[in-house]
């Protein structure tokens, strides 16, 4: 595997979405340049509608659930995601990393840590619920694409299924994630689903689904460690750097808060 990738680690409070989708942005743009890799947590300071790159700006409004929150355009495809009773994660990787090449590799190392966490943390109570990796994902018709990206299945997601149903064959997605490369390196971020939101009443989280409460501090803990193992990282802590921090402000006031963003399909 060789030597390990020098790795930021930033947990960070809750944020408008405009700051996270333009931070994350920035540490991609910085592992290009630094060869330094970031893994950050997130959550959102409001409940807050993320768009796919290639979605539609006017598919939003058949969606009447989220017509009150703010919108934002990810940089990364996918459907769009309701951040609210979540955490999300990114995790940006220079060129040099062993997997930022194997975009693919990197969904399922990286899935593969969450689902160790998330199957210890409920198999204790539920036994019958067990966190599975997607093998088959779904197959519509561009029409018939979901909106929201819990309510699609991509090769790799997280599931959780019932197995004392297998007849049913009851299933719910807990944790999406959608990449983007950039000059060899790669960003992958991706929501994990702890409760059901108002805004999105149709999704289960992981508390309704199996009455286990994992609160984000939980996985604030226990991640970082298990994460920087599975994919060779060498993790560092300390304050988010000046220069990074304006970077971010910048990409957020001329692209993340400007409509003809948002708006742009």
């Amino acid at each position: 595997m060789g030597a390990k990738t020098s790795c930021r680690l930033l947990v960070d409070p809750p944020a408008e979405g405009t700051w996270n989708m333009a931070l994350d942005e920035a540490l991609l743009n910085a592992s290009l340049e630094s060869q330094l890799a970031t893994l950050r947590f997130y959550q959102w300071s409001r409940p807050t509608l993320s768009l796919g790159y290639f979605q539609r700006y006017e598919d939003r409004t058949g969606h009447l659930a989220s017509q009150i929150v703010p919108v934002v355009r990810r940089l990364s495809g996918g459907g769009a995601i309701l951040h609210d009773r979540e955490v999300t994660y990114s995790l940006s990787l220079p060129a040099s990393h062993h997997l930022a090449s194997d975009t693919q590799a990197l969904y399922d190392a990286l899935h593969a840590t969450l689902i160790e966490f998330l199957q210890g943390a409920i198999l204790q109570a539920t036994p019958s619920w067990k966190t599975v990796r997607c093998a088959s994902p779904s197959k519509s018709p561009a029409s018939q694409v979901p909106f929201l990206c819990f309510e699609r299945r991509f090769l790799g997601d997280i599931l959780l299924l019932n197995e004392a149903a297998p007849a049913s064959r009851i299933e719910h997605k807990i944790v999406g994630s959608a990449q983007r490369r950039r000059r060899g390196g790669v960003l992958q971020h991706g929501s994990i689903l702890l409760s059901r939101s108002p805004m999105a009443p149709e999704l289960s989280g992981i508390q309704e689904i199996t009455r286990i409460a994992i609160h984000p501090e939980d996985l604030f803990s226990a991640l970082p460690d298990a994460l920087a193992h599975a994919l060779n990282l060498d993790l560092q802590t300390g304050p988010m750097p000046n220069d990074l921090r304006n970077l971010a402000q910048k990409i957020q006031r001329e692209k993340y808060e400007v409509d003809t963003w948002t708006q742009r399909r």
